[in-house]
């Protein structure tokens, strides 16, 4: 809520075990808070120098790929220049602020055991085995398939835990005054009234087609608009049950087999409702069968001698199935009853049972010609599990001792497939119709995390039942469009930019008239073009939260405007500009406050909390020493957009 504030809200620096809470949220290592194992050591350019540490534009580079590909795979269309522009900057700063939090830590004393970085590791569920618990192999295995050492992810660990303990006193504990809560829910509350004027693009008319030379100085202003994301072409081999369903049919025999040996299922049986009491004495176990006998029904004799309905109920058991939860011969006396008949005590190692059969159902066999596609459709199931474990471990070791892909599918009969060269989103530039096969798309993320160098790994497409050897075949840099092939493009963004510059120039001198004294409507009707009616609105800031963060931007700038201003706020879609004017604001009263005075405190405490986090990383830059090399930073954004390339 205190981005309606905020022109443009900070990002605050992340520094809290974001390595374990991408595990957790994904079962995926993400890598994404460098420790100082990650980021020490000269690895081509240094992006900053922090106290004694050095980031490698190397390393950034793989952290901001990463991180790319993660995002595609939530934004199907996401390229790299988009996510350039919007990111880049951030993490960047993310890693030296959390980098020097960290080298602070070092420098005061504070460390982290290996006991602690051992029960952050097992409390990440992604470790955990079929049982719950944390898995050594299970660890090993998923840090091996991101290319991650254990000593890697115990120094990110580490580094996490340090960081904790340098932010938690600063932070945990943090409270704001009562006045500071009820100011703030006062301007939630604040009404504000205000008009809207919209001057569209659309009506500025076609203007002067642009030149050679407009095209291209635009092109070359906005290259990263017109550059090719990077794309890669990705070799794997399907590993699953269609590669070992034909080692994996079972023979006539072991069907067979099955048949003969599971008579509780295939032959001709019996199940009987089954209702019990089992007593410490024969005594009592005769007094209880004389009750019975006497008139009282089952159930109330049981209850009288305190049991409860969910005691005595057993249930529709075969014979077999009864002997295994009382003892054969308990067995055998209920299985001679006759329907509603109540048996003598008989003796077990649990005491003395009293035995009552409700209905009998009798079950014809099951012939075997019926059962056997049944039997035959499990073994085969079964089977297939078995070799395609085999052949998973066998296509790890031999990648472990250091076997290419191409060989590995060779010596297992696999086939390879090399897809076009694709996006990070599954997009093929050069072939707009493209559909990617269904099992390439959970390959696109590890496929895109690896570096162009890195050995192949086997990637899960749908866990238990289909893997893929996974590895880059090719990497096609990002590259701008050459500009014949995007100059159609190019003149339509430029007919575009030039309709929205004289819709803005409409707008901005619509704004001055406003602020000279004039109504708005009265400047829009004396605008050059005939411009939609303004629209009066109200509102309260309250009313944005609702909008869960989709605020419109006219909204926005009518909270942001002092009252009496006028905003220009461009369209997001880029049909116009927007003119907003604050005609008032009416203070809420303090029985308006009260109710939002509670759920206002939560809010800003967050954002507190944000602001002091944001205010120690910066501290910490300080204290160690951070120096940023901007060379260095530009030429990697420029690298990411394919911007090298410019002039040749």
């Amino acid at each position: 809520m205190l981005s309606v504030f905020r022109k443009s809200p900070k990002l605050v620096v992340i520094i809290f075990a974001l390595v374990a809470l991408a595990f957790i949220a994904t079962g995926v290592f993400t890598h994404e808070m460098p420790g100082t194992g990650s980021f020490t050591g000269g690895n081509g350019t240094t992006i900053a120098k922090v106290g004694s540490e050095t980031i490698s534009a190397t390393d950034m580079e793989q952290r901001i790929r990463n991180q790319y590909a993660q995002s595609a795979q939530q934004q199907p269309g996401l390229d790299m220049a988009t996510f350039v522009s919007q990111a880049y900057d951030v993490i960047v700063e993310q890693t030296i602020g959390a980098t020097a939090l960290e080298a602070f830590g070092h420098s005061i004393g504070l460390v982290a055991s290996k006991k602690q970085i051992d029960g952050s590791i097992a409390a990440i569920p992604a470790f955990h085995g079929p049982d719950g618990n944390f898995s050594q192999q299970v660890y090993l295995a998923a840090i091996a398939q991101q290319h991650i050492g254990d000593a890697q992810v115990r120094s990110d660990l580490g580094g996490d835990l340090i960081r904790r303990m340098i932010y938690l006193p600063a932070t945990g504990a943090l409270t704001l005054p009562d006045g500071v809560i009820k100011a703030y829910a006062g301007l939630l509350m604040e009404q504000r009234a205000g008009s809207i004027g919209f001057v569209p693009v659309a009506l500025t008319g076609g203007g002067t087609p642009p030149s050679d030379a407009d095209i291209a100085t635009f092109y070359k202003a906005h290259l990263p608009v017109y550059t090719t994301p990077e794309r890669r072409v990705l070799r794997y081999a399907l590993i699953g049950r269609d590669q070992v369903a034909a080692g994996a049919i079972p023979t006539e025999a072991e069907i067979r087999k099955v048949y003969d040996t599971t008579p509780d299922k295939y032959a001709a049986r019996e199940t009987r409702d089954i209702t019990q009491v089992v007593l410490p004495s024969e005594a009592a176990a005769k007094a209880f069968k004389a009750t019975v006998t006497g008139g009282k029904s089952f159930a109330d004799a049981a209850k009288a001698a305190g049991f409860g309905a969910a005691d005595i109920a057993i249930g529709d058991k075969s014979q077999a199935q009864y002997a295994a939860q009382s003892s054969p011969a308990v067995a055998a006396a209920a299985f001679a009853l006759p329907q509603g008949g109540v048996s003598d005590p008989i003796k077990s190692d649990f005491g003395w049972h009293v035995v009552k059969i409700g209905g009998i159902t009798r079950i014809a066999a099951t012939p075997y010609a019926t059962a056997r596609p049944q039997i035959a459709g499990d073994l085969a199931k079964a089977k297939q599990d078995t070799a395609l474990a085999a052949l998973l471990a066998k296509v790890q070791d031999a990648l472990a001792s250091g076997q290419g892909l191409a060989d590995v599918a060779k010596a297992n009969g696999l086939s390879t497939v090399d897809t076009p060269a694709i996006t990070a989103g599954g997009i093929v530039p050069d072939q707009p119709g493209y559909k990617a096969a269904p099992e390439l798309q959970p390959l696109l993320q590890p496929g895109f995390k690896a570096m162009p160098d890195d050995p192949a790994t086997v990637q899960p497409i749908q866990p238990g039942e289909r893997y893929a050897m996974l590895a880059v075949a090719r990497v096609v840099p990002a590259a701008p469009i050459p500009l014949a092939q995007a100059k159609p493009r190019v003149v339509a963004d430029v007919t575009a930019f030039r309709a929205s510059e004289r819709a803005k120039a409409i707008a901005t001198a619509i704004v001055a008239k406003v602020k000279g004294g004039t109504a708005m409507d009265a400047a829009f009707k004396a605008a050059p073009v005939k411009l939609p009616d303004i629209h009066m609105t109200t509102g309260r800031r309250m009313d944005l939260a609702k909008l869960q963060g989709q605020v419109p931007p006219p909204l926005a700038a009518l909270f942001r405007a002092p009252i009496g201003g006028t905003q220009l706020v461009p369209a997001g879609n880029g049909s116009g500009w927007y003119i907003v004017h604050v005609d008032k604001a009416t203070p809420a009263t303090d029985a308006e406050v009260a109710p939002a005075v509670a759920g206002s405190r939560g809010d800003l405490v967050q954002s507190a909390n944000d602001e002091y986090l944001e205010q120690l990383a910066d501290a910490a830059k300080l204290a160690v020493g951070a120096r940023r090399d901007e060379t260095a930073i530009v030429t990697l954004r420029a690298k990411l957009l394919g911007a090298t390339l410019v002039g040749q």
